[in-house]
């Protein structure tokens, strides 16, 4: 068997997320469709391992997969025969053989993800309304000095939704900005666009929703900045009086890995 590595985009509002469930009458989820495209080509049931679960309704631009294939199916055009097979909502971007030893999960230095809010509280553009949580006018000061204290090595546990046991709950927040985006062409003037992105060495279980909704609600006036250290401390989820942001603002953008970056080698 030959392992390839995969760079995979999807829309993920008519998926149950990344990862495969095991039901009586599972729903879709883009594993599914794409072990199933696999399995089409090879001729055998192949398994495909990502670099991180994604939410329902939660987007990708840069999922990271691997899968161990036929040596005899090593070389074939795996981009284009793979998109033929998926739904249009899932592309593969790129294919290629993977380095030895490499693991989508396990080699990840770090990841990226992004998620935008919507101001106007007029109107959402309909082209936007899937990627958006439109949640009207915010203090983006005040999100940016919330943003302040989580940059850095903390324990998350506070900002973790259950569901999934983890030896430890602390990551490092590498990087961590929220930018006014440019106006939507065509449309009447409105207020900015805001896009949080943020990089870690690692996040929980809807960590990045967490922190969408930890910054909502310093945005709204109704949480103070300052407070954030001390509720981190508590590591208890109730301790924080934000919401969990809904899926579909939130999309990963990419993930990191050592050198040689970002394939080992090309066509496979």
């Amino acid at each position: 068997m030959t392992r390839i590595r995969l760079l995979v985009a999807y829309v993920g509002t008519h998926y149950s997320g990344w990862q495969i469930q095991e039901k009586p009458a599972p729903p879709p989820t883009v594993q599914g469709f794409l072990e199933m495209a696999l399995a089409r080509i090879s001729g055998l049931p192949l398994r495909a391992y990502a670099s991180g679960r994604t939410d329902a309704g939660v987007h990708a631009h840069g999922q990271v997969v691997h899968c161990d294939v036929p040596e005899a199916k090593a070389g074939i055009d795996w981009r284009h025969s793979l998109n033929a097979l998926l739904p249009d909502d899932i592309r593969i971007i790129q294919a290629d053989r993977a380095c030895p030893g490499f693991h989508a999960r396990k080699s990840a230095l770090h990841k990226t993800y992004s998620y935008q809010f919507w101001q106007e509280s007029g109107f959402v553009p309909p082209h936007m309304a899937p990627y958006v949580w439109a949640c009207g006018p915010l203090d983006s000061a005040s999100m940016q000095s919330a943003l302040h204290h989580l940059v850095g090595r903390h324990d998350f546990a506070g900002l973790r939704n259950s569901g999934t046991d983890v030896e430890s709950s602390v990551r490092t927040v590498l990087h961590a900005e929220l930018r006014p985006q440019p106006p939507c062409a065509g449309y009447p003037a409105h207020a900015p666009l805001l896009r949080l992105t943020i990089t870690a060495d690692g996040f929980l279980k809807q960590m990045v929703r967490n922190v969408a909704g930890l910054l909502v609600a310093c945005g709204r006036g109704k949480m103070a900045p300052e407070t954030i250290p001390g509720l981190l401390e508590k590591r208890n989820r109730q301790a924080f009086p934000s919401v969990t942001a809904p899926p579909q603002g939130l999309t990963l953008e990419r993930v990191a890995y050592g050198d040689p970056e970002p394939f080992c080698q090309a066509s496979a």
